[in-house]
């Protein structure tokens, strides 16, 4: 195979890997979900799995067991990379398997791999005799032009699609940034809430009020507030003041 061969099966399995990942992940969710990074109806991990799969595997290809265990290493070798260097980039994890069994950092996982595995089997042993023989007959021309114009648009889509996912990464950094200020600050207002509040009652428990309830209280141990408002159930006196003052015993 020549490099115009290895481009065009780039694009042809990227497109193939975006079909696998949006009917897997539309079965998984019960409806329709593009998991496309760009515009392009493709996935180019897959396109460049499939290429650095070719590249190491036609050689060996006559040992199966082989191809399968170095299919499953390369992949999930390129999907660890491709994880770790995106989240660099976007300051966000775009898939994580930390909940999945057997995970390497939730970049990667058993599941996931084995499956890889499978569809490098299906590549060598199945689609890709399929698609040499159609590289021959299309010829080198027709090949040539088409990857020139895929080329173009992929170049241009990655161009827009990464401005786009870096403007998206500013604007959940900046919500995550305003969230903790506001939780910090409504921590602050809750401490200072509570002081003041344990402020007001420690002066409501030292006026006349608060030493006659309290003298009301144990003549009349049982008696309790009426209720008021919707919802608001009856206090009794000791409730009260235990909820509004500070009853702290005489010795």
């Amino acid at each position: 195979m020549n490099v115009e061969q290895y481009i065009f099966c780039f694009f042809v399995y990227a497109f193939l890997g975006y079909l696998c990942e949006v009917a897997y992940c539309s079965i998984c969710q019960r409806k329709l979900v593009n998991r496309g990074y760009l515009y392009m109806p493709i996935c180019p991990i897959y396109g460049c799995g499939a290429v650095i799969i070719l590249l190491s595997m036609l050689p060996i290809a006559k040992i199966w067991y082989l191809v399968l265990i170095l299919g499953i290493v390369l992949t999930s070798g390129l999907e660890y990379l491709t994880s770790y260097i995106m989240e660099l980039i976007f300051h966000m994890r775009w898939w994580d398997y930390s909940k999945r069994k057997f995970n390497i950092n939730g970049r990667v996982c058993l599941r996931n791999s084995l499956m890889f595995g499978a569809l490098v089997m299906l590549v060598i042993y199945g689609l890709h005799p399929l698609m040499s023989r159609l590289m021959e007959l299309m010829g080198t021309v027709p090949i040539r032009v088409i990857n020139s114009i895929l080329l173009t648009g992929l170049i241009v889509d990655f161009i827009f699609s990464t401005i786009k996912n870096i403007n998206i990464a500013k604007v959940v950094a900046k919500i995550n940034q305003l969230t903790e200020e506001a939780t910090d600050k409504l921590k602050e207002l809750k401490a200072n809430a509570s002081e003041k509040i344990s402020e007001t009652k420690e002066y409501l428990s030292n006026t006349a009020i608060a030493i006659k309830l309290k003298e009301f209280i144990s003549k009349y141990p049982n008696v309790s507030l009426r209720k008021v408002g919707k919802g608001k159930k009856r206090l009794s006196i000791s409730e009260f003041i235990a909820k509004h003052l500070n009853d702290k015993e005489e010795k």
